[in-house]
């Protein structure tokens, strides 16, 4: 193993071995992994399996310039470096690439965005790509006949034209950033398209698509209702037959980062069938990530414990409510499997691969 890749390989189980041990204790020894910053609820698309636009919150409830850049002050204070500014479609904040320039230039390691890829006209990507932005997700659930049906009419189209503009502009500038990724959600109509997006992906030069499993609703998730989009008992069969070959293009894949965890992929179908995932697969909220609200507020799953009008980040994230939560959802029996809090806890077996790695380097 090279020193370069043993020193990333070495940086990674130090940070899981972090964040099973905040885990265990309920506390964070740590800093998280990233902080999702929700910069609006507003949002220019309908698509049927998100309820944020139901639920707009006003841009007079929305945090200001002055308070968001008050809270990337505050993440870096307490050592974190990974941003992701999402919505609602977090392109309709008109301080969007004010926002970004502040957060690099407080030297956040990562600053990151997710967008529906409909606003990112040549104008703002040159400006991204200027003011250095790690990365961009566009989020699209199949192709083109596909999405169009799940996000609206010309969706695909627009998406698409945005990513190949930034690969245009990166190629133009002599550019590796922002790297471009697709946030793909899994249901009952796209299963189908899951190959063929990892190929679309791969095709626009992406350097990761994530498959993330529909929710029974993604704004209450604690709310279990029937989802007319949830996988039939066909489609299950389907993806079943999927995940091992989107297991095995991702053990040969070089260029393209499925970014899914393989156990996560297994259990997807059980997931649809009902299932909780295997006792191995653990949630890690309030450990591995911060959720900030439009209007401020620090959110989990199980719901709000804090508020940065009222408390600092620092409070919230040390406080009694964090704590509480923290224990709750160590103990939570949910259906849920979002990568983004759950991952394998086979930390044994992490550090035996990272030694087996030095073996092998001698």
């Amino acid at each position: 193993m090279a020193d370069g890749k043993l020193k990333k390989e070495w940086i990674k189980l130090r940070e899981r071995l972090g964040f099973y041990s905040s885990r265990l204790i309920s506390y964070p020894i740590v800093p998280p992994e990233h902080v999702y910053l929700s910069l609006t609820n507003r949002c220019n698309l309908q698509c049927k399996m998100c309820d944020i636009y139901k639920n707009p919150n006003g841009e007079e409830n929305e945090l200001s310039t002055v308070e968001i850049k008050d809270i990337i002050i505050q993440m870096k204070q307490m050592g974190i470096e990974h941003l992701i500014l999402s919505g609602g479609e977090p392109l309709l904040r008109r301080d969007l690439l004010e926002i970004v320039e502040l957060a690099i230039g407080k030297n956040i390691e990562m600053v990151d965005i997710i967008t529906n890829g409909m606003l990112l006209n040549d104008d703002i990507i040159k400006k991204l790509i200027n003011l250095r932005l790690n990365h961009i997700t566009v989020s699209l659930d199949g192709l083109k006949s596909i999405n169009d049906e799940i996000r609206g009419k010309g969706s695909f189209d627009k998406a698409e034209r945005s990513i190949d503009r930034i690969n245009y502009y990166k190629d133009k500038y002599d550019q590796k950033i922002p790297t471009v990724g697709i946030n793909f959600t899994i249901m009952n109509s796209n299963i189908d398209d899951m190959i063929p997006m990892i190929e679309f992906a791969r095709l626009k030069k992406c350097n990761i698509i994530v498959f993330q499993p529909l929710l029974f609703n993604n704004t209450k998730m604690y709310k279990k209702v029937n989802n007319p989009l949830w996988p039939s008992e066909e489609m299950v069969e389907r993806l079943e037959k999927i995940i091992p070959e989107i297991i095995n293009i991702k053990s040969e894949s070089d260029n393209l980062n499925i970014y899914t965890d393989n156990e996560i992929l297994k259990a997807l179908p059980g997931y649809f069938k009902g299932r909780r995932p295997k006792s191995h697969i653990k949630c890690y909220e309030g450990i591995k990530r911060i959720v900030i609200t439009s209007d401020g507020k620090l959110w989990s799953c199980s719901g709000v414990y804090g508020d940065l009008k009222e408390k600092s980040l620092k409070r919230i994230w040390y406080s009694f409510n964090a704590a509480k939560m923290r224990i709750k959802s160590k103990r939570c029996n949910e259906h849920c499997l979002q990568d983004c809090v759950y991952f394998p806890s086979g930390i044994i077996r992490d550090v035996k691969e990272f030694f087996k790695g030095i073996c092998k380097a001698r």
